[in-house]
């Protein structure tokens, strides 16, 4: 039985052989006539498979714009879902320290602005290298020690002015020490906002001001809030004069209709590094969603989706938002990421000094 089913093949094969070559034969045309006729598709083609996993974010971001990504990113790979823990860089970190003190943390993806704390996690083995797709496309130095973290969009501590409530000319980081803003002036708490901290390592380091910049400030009556939002909230209001924030907040405030005056110290504005990172800990069936969202962060969309929040991407193709200087225009202090991580300690307890627990 199988010899003759073997033969029975053989011979059909033989004819569609015959037939497809007297059609060959037949045809006048070139070898261009082929595409006229209908397309055959391949016999086989891999589709790829949808990511799905689950991606647990603690972040210092503010809440509603690392929300709205999120669901910017799960919308476009529904097979993911989330969770978000939000709080200031200094509560995040001691959640993240409580929870390693048990054997592993339920972070898998960090992003907030103490790249001090995220280089330790790396010396412990915890942050899992990854180049995301995209990543050839921005400056080599958003990455952080070969793939432990990655910028995804620029952040600078600046200042920014109440046009109704400041009558003081504001340039640079010294005039806010000027007796007319004496207990009218206010910024983050270095020992809560990661920003803030990052804004004292620059502004005490060889190319800022230094130390005698806060001493001058303690001494007239500078005012503190735990966030950048805060600050957002209160220049916008006239409660202060004048603040210490992060660009993207002034810049947004303005956009909305507040009063409020971006101002670029002539000395140099403070870049914050903000990276992103995966935890080496991340259970293996959410790896790969923890990847996708680090690609989708580089995508153009989600370049775009930054500068539509206010946002300077990391991508320079995509542009800046409304009120934001050129990239190539911005100048910045120096900043000392050694100071992170070998400094740290000594620059937190000599603020402490100045202004008390």
């Amino acid at each position: 039985m199988r010899r003759a089913t073997r033969k029975a093949v053989s011979l059909a094969l033989a004819g569609v052989l015959a037939l497809a070559a007297a059609a060959g034969c037949s045809e006048k045309t070139g070898p261009s006539s082929a595409s006229q006729g209908e397309s055959i598709p391949p016999q086989s083609q891999a589709q790829p498979q949808a990511v799905t996993g689950k991606i647990t974010v603690y972040t210092s971001e503010p809440q509603d714009l690392v929300t709205d990504m999120l669901e910017d990113f799960v919308g476009k790979n529904p097979g993911i879902t989330y969770e978000l823990f939000r709080s200031g860089t200094g509560a995040v970190i001691s959640k993240i320290d409580t929870e390693l003190e048990t054997g592993s943390t339920d972070a898998d993806i960090i992003w907030f602005a103490d790249i001090g704390y995220m280089n330790q996690l790396d010396k412990e083995g915890l942050l899992r290298r990854y180049t995301p797709k995209g990543a050839e496309k921005i400056d080599p130095s958003f990455n952080y020690n070969d793939g432990m973290a990655w910028e995804v969009r620029q952040i600078f501590n600046i200042i920014a002015a109440n046009t109704l409530k400041c009558d003081v000319e504001i340039k640079d980081w010294n005039d806010l020490t000027k007796p007319e803003l004496s207990g009218r002036f206010a910024m983050a708490n270095p020992s809560y906002s990661g920003g803030a901290f990052t804004t004292l390592v620059g502004l005490v380091g060889e190319e800022g001001p230094g130390w005698k910049l806060y001493e001058d400030m303690k001494a007239n009556d500078v005012k503190f809030e735990q966030s950048n939002g805060n600050l957002q909230t209160k220049v916008a209001s006239g409660e202060y004069a004048a603040v210490s924030i992060v660009d993207f907040m002034a810049r947004n405030a303005a956009n909305e209709g507040s009063p409020v005056q971006s101002i670029w110290p002539e000395t140099g504005a403070v870049m914050v590094p903000t990276p992103v990172a995966i935890l080496s800990t991340v259970e293996e069936e959410n790896r790969a969603a923890c990847e996708a969202f680090l690609d989708y962060l580089l995508t153009e969309d989600a370049q775009k989706f930054f500068v539509e929040q206010g946002y300077i991407p990391v991508d320079p193709s995509v542009g800046v938002p409304e009120g934001a200087p050129p990239v190539e225009e911005i100048k910045t202090v120096k900043l000392n990421l050694q100071d992170f991580t070998e400094n740290s300690a000594a620059l937190r307890e000599r603020f402490t000094q100045i202004f008390g627990e």
